[in-house]
């Protein structure tokens, strides 16, 4: 089990969700290193029951729930859209989360039972060519297997069994989906977006997108412009996320994309109060991630600070505890 003291880093989180009003961005991979480092991620003490029946999501469910957002689905991909919106990281299973195995295809159903608008996605290839959804670059942490994922074959992956530590539901068939399974799973459902930092093959999830028939219910994401021209090139009907890593390149990476508008412009959560209004003169959405408010929810059961980037300029944005930020929007009259 792992310790449940607070790193550092893991501290400067809470003091800035709680402290700071607009708080120091914090790298999400570097967050996300923080929470394994100190918190038993599925540790029962730390987390509410669950907060749908998991056999709407696990191994005893026979099909995808159906969508329970009641925000329109075309809203999902509408530049225009101002509702606002959440994105389960990881699909429900990010590190301070606590509903099913991240990336699974449980994980999927979940966030589709939970009623988000987006789920995120991880896809990296195999050895073979194989787009996996897993987030490491090793199946070592997530898996009962050890080994770069680039060096196994699809066969090898996909014949490990996930961890399941601690979490209510019985998630013993789950093994590591390919990124097809989840658009399948989530086509209609809730919108996807497939990050594409993790690998430079734009063609094999191109593909995959296309195999599905899912262009309507995905979101391409990246912070290269070069893989948003790419997959443009393959697909032109693609809905495209871009992620600008300060105020000043927001304008650049949308001059350069132009005429096209992103459906989504992912910012630190430190440049939204002054990147959100350059972001919606242009025609376009925010999204920010709350992985230091939801340390503060997994640490202190603390869910206050919820809706705070929303009020900052926000529309979407990305969490490890979709239920609980729904039910914020819920409580004050948002959704």
């Amino acid at each position: 089990m792992r310790r449940t003291t607070l790193s550092p880093l893991l501290a400067a989180c809470l003091a800035a969700a709680c402290n700071d009003p607009a708080p120091a961005a914090t790298d999400a991979a570097a967050t996300d290193a923080a929470a394994a480092d100190v918190i038993d991620e599925r540790a029962l003490a730390m987390h509410p029951p669950p907060p749908v029946d998991p056999s709407l999501f696990d191994c005893r469910a026979r099909a995808a729930p159906a969508r329970a957002s009641t925000v329109p689905f075309a809203c999902g991909t509408d530049p225009t859209c101002r509702t606002p919106q959440v994105m389960a990281h990881r699909g429900a299973g990010g590190p301070f989360g606590f509903v099913a195995p991240e990336d699974t295809l449980s994980a999927y159903r979940a966030g589709i039972a939970l009623g988000v608008e987006y789920v995120e996605t991880d896809p990296r290839p195999t050895m073979d060519g194989v787009l996996v959804n897993l987030h490491d670059d090793t199946v070592d942490r997530t898996t009962d297997g050890t080994g770069a994922v680039d060096q196994m074959t699809f066969a090898q992956v996909r014949a490990l069994h996930v961890r399941a530590d601690g979490l209510a539901g019985d998630f013993s068939c789950e093994r590591v989906p390919t990124l097809r399974e989840i658009l399948d799973v989530c086509r209609g459902r809730v919108i996807v977006v497939v990050d594409a930092n993790k690998t430079d093959r734009v063609d094999l999830m191109v593909q995959a997108i296309r195999e599905a028939d899912a262009v309507d219910s995905v979101v391409f994401s990246t912070s290269s412009l070069d893989k948003v021209r790419a997959a443009l090139a393959l697909e032109p009907r693609l809905r495209v996320h871009i992620r600008p890593d300060t105020v000043a390149a927001i304008t650049e990476q949308l001059d350069a994309l132009a005429p096209i508008v992103p459906a989504i412009v992912e910012l630190r959560h430190a440049d939204v109060l002054r990147g959100a209004p350059v972001v919606h003169a242009r025609g376009s959405r925010v999204e920010t991630d709350i992985f230091a408010e939801d340390a503060l929810a997994a640490v202190r059961g603390d869910t206050s600070l919820y809706l705070r980037s929303y009020d900052e300029g926000a529309d979407i944005v990305q969490t490890d505890r979709p239920s609980q930020v729904i039910e914020r929007l819920r409580a004050a009259g948002r959704r």
